[in-house]
């Protein structure tokens, strides 16, 4: 796979580097990596916390009765 080119500032460059140097990773296209699946696992959480927020919300909302029968066209 082809590694797009990716312009870091010097202080990500200098953080990468040194991921490298204590040996946590590899390479810095392993450093990057890593950084992208934590983004994706936040908006993963992110998306939970969406629909959440929008469950509760319409489990709050007041119940209404409705005929089933009626709903689905049930009824002699």
């Amino acid at each position: 796979m082809i590694m797009p080119n990716v312009q870091l500032t010097e202080a990500m460059q200098d953080y990468a580097e040194g991921q490298v140097r204590s040996g946590a990773y590899a390479n810095v296209s392993e450093v990057v990596r890593a950084g992208m699946r934590k983004l994706m696992q936040e908006d993963g959480a992110a998306e939970f916390f969406r629909l959440k927020r929008d469950l509760e919300a319409a489990m709050a909302e007041p119940d209404v009765e409705v005929d089933l029968d009626e709903l689905f066209g049930l009824t002699t």
